[in-house]
């Protein structure tokens, strides 16, 4: 079995970490464990699927509110293929425990290669949950399942194939995208103000499913993210529980990907760190097991990472390694 570093040793890791990088970006010394390079900003940028703004202006200017103090936005960026489309749809989310983050240069440089095989990416701000205990579970679910809808709604004018949208993400977000697979046609988890535009358009009912999930490093298990003595309070939070209260193990719950699966679930991919103490292994293993209660074990697939840098077998991707495996994922999913 492997040993969990402990959470504070691993924030010192990571704040060294990222003080290498900083230097290393002045020309310093050159830092093999820098994070890698991100995609720059696409002319498409703050395009709203919904009303909340978040911390931009309606104009689109930002406000200068850190994004976690005013509880994110229904806003997002579209990355464009050089092929013709009809293309098909990547839906990016963006970590930060629920609490904090923010889509813009947040695309890893190496899902330049999904652009390259056709599909156009969509990075997805979604609502975050704030001090004052708004936007808890499930906005955020909420939020990206109204994109999802917005994307088929939008599908014919933006030249997007509405029946082949999936969804990728980090950490938080990786949770995200395992929900979206999971929750296939999860009434309780869709908004309840949805415009009829995102119900049904002039020829067929508009739905929020995908054809696949690739959750990286993700906190599938709310329960085991909890016991983080980093993230925990932060954990409580999201789902609307003080410590110690009674209604934590049911937030917990209802907030982790294995909980909602069903045999109507969408292919996932799921990559964890050997040592990662926050989207740690054992919470891949209880998705495994509920998709063979399910009896679609076939459709889950997970990678723990055991080699490479260090920063891999915790939290952090490998995407120059493993685009490809991504990519080959998705486009097992597609749909003729």
């Amino acid at each position: 079995m492997p040993t969990w570093p402990r959470p504070r040793l691993f924030h010192l890791l990571a704040l060294f970490a990222m003080v290498a990088a900083t230097i290393s970006g002045c020309g310093f010394i050159e830092d093999p464990d820098a994070p890698a390079p991100k995609l720059p900003l696409p002319p498409e940028t703050n395009i709203a699927y919904g009303p909340a703004l978040g911390c931009t202006n309606a104009d689109g200017s930002p406000t200068g509110t850190p994004a976690g103090d005013c509880g994110g936005s229904q806003q997002l960026d579209i990355y464009r293929s050089p092929l013709p489309g009809p293309n098909p749809v990547l839906m990016w989310f963006h970590g930060g425990g629920f609490v904090a983050g923010d889509k813009s240069g947040d695309v890893s440089a190496y899902l330049n290669a999904a652009l390259e095989d056709g599909w156009d990416i969509l990075a997805v701000n979604y609502r975050l949950t704030t001090t004052a205990g708004d936007n808890e579970y499930p906005t955020g679910i909420q939020d990206a399942k109204r994109a999802v809808r917005w994307v088929k709604a939008n599908a014919q004018a933006q030249d997007w194939d509405p029946n082949n949208v999936a969804a990728m993400g980090e950490s938080a977000g990786g949770n995200i995208a395992g929900m979206l697979a999971a929750s296939t046609g999860e009434a309780e988890l869709e908004d309840a103000d949805l415009p009829a535009e995102l119900l049904r358009n002039a020829t067929t009912e508009i739905d929020s499913s995908v054809i696949a999930g690739v959750a990286l490093i993700p906190v599938t298990d709310l329960a085991l993210f909890a016991e983080n003595e980093v993230w925990g309070d932060l954990v409580n939070r999201y789902v609307g529980c003080t410590n110690n209260s009674s209604n934590c193990e049911a937030g917990y719950r209802l907030g982790s990907v294995q909980t909602h699966v069903t045999s109507q679930s969408a292919p996932l991919l799921a990559l964890y760190g050997v040592n990662d103490p926050l989207a740690t292994p054992p919470q891949g293993v209880l998705v495994g097991d509920a998709y063979d209660d399910a009896g679609i074990l076939e459709r889950y697939e997970e990678i723990v990472v055991s080699d490479g840098p260090e920063r891999y077998q915790g939290h952090g991707v490998d995407y120059e390694r493993f685009v490809g495996t991504f990519l080959d994922f998705l486009n097992s999913a597609k749909t003729p």
